[in-house]
């Protein structure tokens, strides 16, 4: 019995013996097992890596290689936003999604007259004695920030609150306690304005004003030049038809140079008066900084058009250019402008001419048909009756108390006149004789200038003679007429005469040499700025060139005016990209967060960011962009002129470059 009990003890150790090997074995074969898949998920992760490095680095090249600069209706590889690369890895696709970030401005400076921005962001060149070059009024405890240089040729003067600058804040004259850090009082040379050429050489084509019928509508302007102030107060004033609108100007050249006090046709001063509305000019955009083909109405300002130094060059802006003494007063509502970026100059928005002045031109028109049915007979010619020469036309009286007409038409030779020409003077001259001493002759005549009535005149002509004079006769006096409008509207294309010449006696010859037409006016042209606009001390006297609640994106060039600027506040520079003016003045009501006026800083190259996300999908046919990327990238394709990029010689520089966890 007891041998058999040990014999079971045996077998029992033996079984467990087993078990326990087992269970190790079976323990080392799990732990193998999972070491296997741990290894074979590490190599699919770094496959999955070395495909997305790979597809990022393709899509890289891609842009590189490319002319994409975000202009409108491209996309980034061609003709999507997403490259497919089929097979990529394997026989599995990838995706890589493309998405723009906002442009950013490039400042390319060579030398300060090689710039494409201003190197002051504020350079105010007054010397009038009593005004201040730089005036800021704004609530107690504000800043008044300024990002680049400031330098005034006269005095800086804070009423309250404080003023500081990044760059060198220096003043020849003094400064108030509130301006930080300066260095005032400096007294030394005078600085005088950069040089800046205007946007066009010769004054655009004259418009007349868009349709108004609509309260808040889009009202929209055409590029060109634009005389008439009062027109412009009437159309945007509080009980104009088209009151409360939007007052979109398209991108391009503007020249505003009012005659409201030198031409009669027109009326009112030379102010233009915005007293309710929106005002916007340039490309508009919407809250996203995306172009879009209109802006609304109301239109939010800022924000409504695209700055040259966020959107980049695709954004073509304006430039407002004022001449003579016209001027720009926003009373009511806001109005915002937008500048054309360049890689060669800055972004003017504004420009107030400093040179350029009108002449006069003179015409002499002659006549170019003479009608033959005349008792002059052949004797009246063009050419004779053309020039002052001795060879005239001729008739002579069969009896007493004759008449005799003439009818001559062409005084064509002065071409097309501008559009927008403002008569000065107009003057029929007859050199004329008769022969009979005892009595004068007669001239009756009517002159045909276009549509409506003829000017007519009656006069007693000269006493007989052997010797010629001159009869003048002014056609048009009060410049009202039909002359003066037909030259203002382009529409003189030259005159028709019917003279009649009345003799007293009998046997009396009347000897015709010259019938003519001495035509003086003024086409538009560059006038520099004068009168009130370049007088000072501003505002004691004289007057602002643009004035109110005015957001320039872009620069300000009007080295001999003043500008006038009002804000209730906000996070937006009033001037994004530099000021040259002769006399700065601000007056904030609100609280101006951030910047106030700005000055791009100098800048590689014009730098275009775009987000990149790489898209893994195994076992499909083809791979969409959704879900979690496998990798994400920003990166800034920098070109030297971002209008026509490189394909093959860009830059591109890596701004980030991570996996989403």
């Amino acid at each position: 019995m007891r041998r058999r009990d040990e014999r079971g003890s045996s077998l029992l150790m033996v079984l467990v013996v087993i078990t326990v090997v087992a269970l190790a074995l079976s323990a080392l074969l799990t732990r193998s097992d999972a070491a296997q898949k741990v290894t074979e998920s590490l190599r699919k992760e770094a496959a999955s890596s070395y495909t997305a490095d790979g597809a990022m680095q393709a899509a890289i090249n891609n842009l590189r290689n490319s002319t994409y600069n975000g202009d409108a209706g491209q996309h980034c590889f061609g003709l999507s936003d997403t490259l497919s690369l089929l097979a990529f890895d394997g026989l599995n696709p990838v995706a890589v999604k493309c998405q723009p970030d906002p442009k950013q401005a490039v400042v390319q400076c060579q030398t300060d007259s090689d710039c494409n921005r201003p190197d002051n962001a504020i350079l105010a060149l007054s010397t009038i004695p009593g005004e201040a070059a730089i005036s800021v009024a704004q609530p107690a405890a504000s800043t008044f920030r300024i990002h680049g240089k400031v330098f005034s040729n006269s005095s800086i003067d804070v009423t309250a609150g404080s003023l500081s600058a990044s760059g060198t804040l220096s003043a020849r004259g003094l400064c108030s306690a509130g301006v930080l850090a300066p260095l005032c009082g400096l007294g030394g040379a005078i600085q005088s304005a950069p040089i800046y050429d205007v946007a066009v050489t010769t004054v655009p084509a004259h418009r007349s004003l868009p349709p108004c019928t609509t309260p808040d509508s889009l009202v929209t302007f055409t590029p060109g030049y634009y005389d008439d102030a009062d027109a412009l107060t009437q159309m945007m004033a509080t009980t104009s038809p088209c009151h409360g609108s939007t007052w979109w100007f398209k991108p391009g050249t503007y020249y505003f140079d009012f005659h409201n006090t030198t031409n009669p046709l027109l009326t009112g001063t030379n102010t233009w008066t915005m007293a309710a509305g929106t005002l916007v000019a340039g490309a508009p955009v919407n809250a996203a900084g995306a172009a879009i083909p209109a802006p609304p109405v109301p239109a939010p300002i800022p924000g409504a058009c695209a700055s040259p130094t966020s959107a980049g060059s695709a954004a073509a802006g304006v430039q407002f250019i004022f001449g003579g003494n016209s001027r720009l007063a926003v009373d009511g509502g806001k109005a915002e402008l937008c500048g054309t970026y360049s890689a060669s100059r800055p972004p003017i928005a504004v420009y107030g001419l400093t040179s350029g002045s009108e002449t006069v031109s003179s015409d002499v028109l002659k006549p170019t048909a003479v009608s033959l049915l005349s008792k002059f007979g052949l004797s009246a010619t063009p050419g004779r009756l053309g020039t002052e020469d001795g060879v005239a036309a001729s008739w002579k009286s069969t009896v007493a108390s004759e008449s005799a007409g003439l009818t001559l038409s062409g005084y064509n030779q002065a071409g097309a006149i501008p559009v927008g020409s403002v008569l000065e003077s107009a003057d029929l001259k007859i050199t004329h004789r008769h022969s009979d001493p005892l009595t004068t002759d007669k001239l009756d005549l009517s002159v045909d200038v276009g549509p409506g009535a003829p000017i007519t005149a009656s006069m007693t002509g000269r006493p007989g003679g052997s010797a010629y004079g001159v009869t003048t006769i002014p056609l048009d006096a009060s410049r009202t007429g039909q002359l003066a409008r037909a030259i203002y509207g382009g529409t003189f294309t030259g005159a028709s005469i019917a003279l009649t010449v009345g003799l007293t006696a009998k046997d009396d010859t009347e000897d015709i040499d010259a019938i003519r037409i001495e035509l003086n006016y003024r086409e538009p042209s560059f006038r520099k700025g004068n009168g009130c606009v370049t007088d000072g001390p501003y505002p004691a006297t004289g007057c602002a060139l643009i004035s109110g609640n005015v957001a320039v994106n872009g620069t300000v060039y009007a080295p001999e005016a003043a500008l006038d600027l009002t804000s209730t506040g906000g996070n937006r520079p009033l001037i994004e990209a530099g000021v040259v003016i002769r006399a700065l003045r601000v007056s904030i009501t609100g609280s101006l967060s951030g910047v106030a006026i700005d000055l791009p800083d100098v800048s590689p190259g014009f730098t275009f960011g775009l987000h990149l996300s790489v898209y893994l999908c195994p076992g499909a046919l083809v791979c969409v962009p959704s879900g979690r990327p496998a990798l994400q990238a920003k990166i800034g394709l920098v070109d030297a002129d971002p209008s026509s990029p490189d394909a093959g010689r860009r830059k591109v520089t890596v701004l980030g470059w991570w996996r989403p966890g």
